[in-house]
């Protein structure tokens, strides 16, 4: 699986190539970069540090703002959370397709996090998950999105083959206007793919909902600083948990 690196690498240095020619005939800026700070990283439904991090997401995009290739990157204050994750996006009317490599090589990893160019399918300690959206438009601006694991570390307990995890979601802004935003969301998983006798998938041991969650965001003023803010509540019935997760975008 080294060909996906290559090509996804390729693809972007096109596009910043092209990015960059664009740029020198206007005011167009291709390249930007995020810092957020998290009490814990919570993703669909799975709590993947429960200790503070910091994220940084560095992106280049195309002058129709469309199409989108990023690194992504987290790690824990304590050190034992880290994450280097690469997508490519595409985006327009309401339509989203995503390709994501995610590596989480933090400390107590039970797979392998320490070969970050290792694509073997047995010994791979990435997953590639691809992921298609869309947001109705107008009145009615429901998410609704199908997420699939096509590669990595998703193989059961006898990693003899792939599970294919999917992971099926809608949320819906149900409070705009005010100083607080409130968005639900409701998501389910299943394995396209299962070991035989088991229902077990990527994030969790049986098919069923794995996410119900509310997320409340807001701006808050600090002087000429405007600083977004958002709290959200999620729980997994799959797994019998639940979490609370602060962020902060700092820019």
């Amino acid at each position: 699986m080294n060909y996906f690196k290559i090509t996804i690498l390729t693809i972007a240095l096109l596009l910043l190539s092209h990015s960059l020619c664009a740029q020198n005939e206007g005011k167009y800026n291709p390249v930007d970069f995020s810092l957020q700070l998290k009490n814990m990283h919570l993703w669909r439904g799975l709590q993947v540090t429960n200790t503070a991090l910091a994220a940084v997401d560095l992106n280049i995009k195309d002058k129709s703002k469309s199409f989108t290739f990023g690194l992504w990157g987290g790690a824990g204050c304590t050190g034992d959370y880290k994450e280097f994750d690469y997508y490519l996006s595409y985006e327009k009317n309401g339509f989203k397709v995503a390709l994501w490599d995610i590596y989480n090589f933090s400390k107590d990893a039970t797979y392998n996090n320490r070969q970050v160019f290792n694509y073997s399918a047995r010994e791979t300690g990435h997953f590639i998950d691809l992921s298609i959206a869309y947001r109705f438009q107008g009145s009615f601006p429901l998410n609704i999105s199908w997420a699939t694991v096509i590669f990595g570390r998703d193989r059961g307990a006898m990693n003899e083959k792939n599970l294919y995890s999917t992971y099926v979601s809608m949320d819906y802004p149900v409070l705009r206007g005010n100083v607080v935003d409130v968005d639900l969301g409701l998501a389910g998983a299943f394995a396209l793919n299962p070991e035989k006798g088991t229902d077990a998938h990527f994030y969790a041991k049986d098919a069923g909902i794995v996410n119900i969650s509310v997320t409340a965001s807001k701006k808050l003023q600090l002087g000429s600083y405007t600083l977004p803010v958002s709290v959200m509540g999620m729980w997994n019935p799959a797994n019998n948990e639940a979490n609370l997760q602060i962020a902060l975008d700092i820019f």
